[in-house]
């Protein structure tokens, strides 16, 4: 295995520890299942059970005038739950590898990153299981879903942006994973995810419209659901959210980084 070099700039400065990230992700995935019969597989259960209660409340209590409803809700709520699970898990990356970070030198931010891969690892099986049901719960094959892969890229630059942000900021204020904890509750119903916005009064289409999961959801289901290219609007939006998690995540990051090992 080739050793990293001090030596080294911008992108090959971290494919250099591109050894490293696959070993934290393969610890975290055998740490967090060892023992469990199903394995990853139970990554699915909570989004699963929240499609359950979903389709049943706006199914059979508040009846939804969607068709394919269960293809519009399973849309939202496996993307709202790639970003709930980041979410979560990100405040405390960094102080839970409190350990190697004091032992080994690596560029620090690669422990949230890593994070955020090992998320994105037990996403992938529930999104696999989205594209062998897509037909069979309505959806149509049309050539948009080409573009659903930057949409994808779009929504995990953003994630990213803001696991950098969360997890620099737990070093120094310990009780922000409970106030996010409490943040990502209150945007699930914020988020049009079961319910569609045109739906919604003035007032609550103006709080709603405020969450930038909106326009990213409005994407999704855009391309997955509606088979359409979503609008200008909401790209340019979604874009502009991006942008600013990224440029916010990146500087605190940079600018607190030297004293992460202090702070641990």
């Amino acid at each position: 295995m080739q050793t990293p070099t001090a030596t080294a700039t911008g992108f090959a400065r971290y494919w250099q520890y591109r050894d490293l990230v696959r070993n934290l992700v393969a610890k975290d995935l055998k740490v967090r299942y060892q023992g469990a019969a199903l394995g990853f597989l139970w990554s699915l259960g909570n989004p699963l059970a929240l499609i359950l209660l979903y389709d049943f409340v706006f199914t059979h209590v508040f009846r939804s005038d969607l068709p394919n409803y269960i293809l519009y809700l399973v849309i939202g709520v496996l993307h709202y739950n790639l970003f709930s699970q980041a979410i979560s898990q990100s405040c405390e990356s960094l102080t839970g590898a409190a350990g190697l970070l004091q032992k080994i030198y690596f560029p620090r931010i690669l422990v949230p990153t890593a994070n955020l891969i090992f998320t994105l690892a037990l996403w992938v099986v529930a999104i696999l299981i989205l594209i062998v049901l897509y037909p069979f719960l309505g959806g149509v094959y049309h050539w948009g879903l080409l573009l659903y892969p930057l949409a994808l890229a779009l929504y995990i630059a953003f994630i990213w942006g803001l696991v950098l942000t969360l997890s620099v900021l737990n070093v120094e204020f310990r009780d922000l994973k409970h106030l996010v904890e409490i943040a990502v509750m209150f945007l699930f119903w914020l988020t049009p995810i079961g319910y569609d916005l045109n739906t919604l009064g003035t007032n609550s289409r103006m709080i709603v419209d405020f969450n930038p999961l909106t326009e990213f959801m409005q994407i999704f289901h855009s391309l997955l659901y509606q088979g359409t290219l979503p609008s200008l609007s909401s790209v340019a939006i979604a874009s502009a959210w991006t942008a600013a998690a990224l440029l916010l995540g990146t500087f605190l990051f940079r600018r607190k980084a030297r004293g992460l090992v202090e702070e641990l």
